[in-house]
């Protein structure tokens, strides 16, 4: 799974809702009307302001994009199973290409296949293999923590329904988890990337880590640094273009209460008018997608 610079990808947090409770997650958002994914109609219009982005970025900021990987995100974008298959429906029209990120709890043999038809890529959310520490992190569902091997096993039927498809695996570093060893996992998991970011201290500076912490857990891993992508604070700020469950491009900004700025609704105010409210520096987007070099690389 190569993302290549010339495809914009589109993160559109769908809803808020969760049935995990992590505590250093960021899907928090200034709410003041009722979630978009709620209105076919607004569902289309926002697709097709989504579409324009392309010419826009290329005109604007000098990108050369081609295409549009529409990512979705939560919250845990599957406990709307319904209107993630009207999204799919509106995307596929335009041309996307589609992703998304998951915590794994929620996934039966329907969404595996749903999964496995429509997706060129799903991204799991693991932070530690460690019962006590999921219950710790929030990464649970009432007082049942996260299970590495069912997200395994989920990962595998998806696999054997479709070979092709890309498999992420995101993880957290926090104090709780920068010491653990995931090597197993990830090598039985094979993903094609393995994204790690440094704890973004957007809601609370709980569970927050040094950077000499998060770099212990990097080199702890560092034989599998031909998939991984690291990305601290700074790597963070502007260099992903995301949208609210209200329709908003918002941006981190820690200088703000809440820890965001937000631009109007894009299906009110048109796409253009609402990406010059926010920062979006497709310069920063591109970085994240350079193969990682390395001294110790063959």
């Amino acid at each position: 799974m190569k993302t290549q610079t010339h495809e914009l990808v589109v993160n559109w947090h769908i809803t808020e809702a969760c049935n995990y409770v992590c505590r250093y997650c960021f899907a928090k958002w200034d709410k003041q009307g009722k979630e978009l994914l709620h209105s076919s109609e607004n569902i289309q219009v926002l697709m097709g302001e989504i579409s324009k982005l392309p010419e826009i970025l290329n005109r604007k900021q000098g990108a050369d994009f081609r295409s549009i990987r529409l990512n979705l995100v939560g919250g845990e974008p599957f406990l709307y199973r319904r209107q993630v298959m009207q999204i799919i429906k509106a995307a596929q029209a335009y041309g996307f290409s589609l992703s998304a990120i998951t915590n794994g709890s929620l996934l039966d043999d329907e969404l595996v296949a749903l999964i496995a038809r429509h997706f060129a890529v799903i991204g799991f959310s693991v932070d530690s293999l460690n019962g006590s520490t999921n219950l710790k992190i929030g990464r649970k569902s009432s007082k049942q923590a996260m299970q590495s091997d069912e997200v395994l096993a989920n990962i595998q039927a998806i696999k054997a329904l479709n070979p092709a498809i890309g498999i992420k695996i995101n993880t957290v570093v926090n104090s709780l988890n920068y010491r653990e060893n995931l090597h197993q996992f990830i090598a039985d998991v094979q993903p094609e990337k393995w994204k790690i970011f440094k704890m973004l201290p957007m809601v609370t500076e709980d569970l927050s880590i040094s950077d000499e912490q998060f770099h212990e857990f990097l080199n702890c891993h560092d034989d599998f640094r031909r998939i991984i992508s690291s990305e601290d604070n700074d790597e963070m700020v502007h260099s992903y273009l995301m949208i609210d469950p209200l329709g908003r491009f918002f941006q981190n900004d820690l200088t703000l209460c809440g820890g965001y700025v937000y631009s109007r609704p894009i299906h009110e105010c048109d796409v253009e008018n609402a990406l010059d409210e926010v920062l979006f520096d497709t310069g920063k987007f591109k970085t994240r997608y350079v193969p990682i070099t390395h001294p110790l690389a063959a």
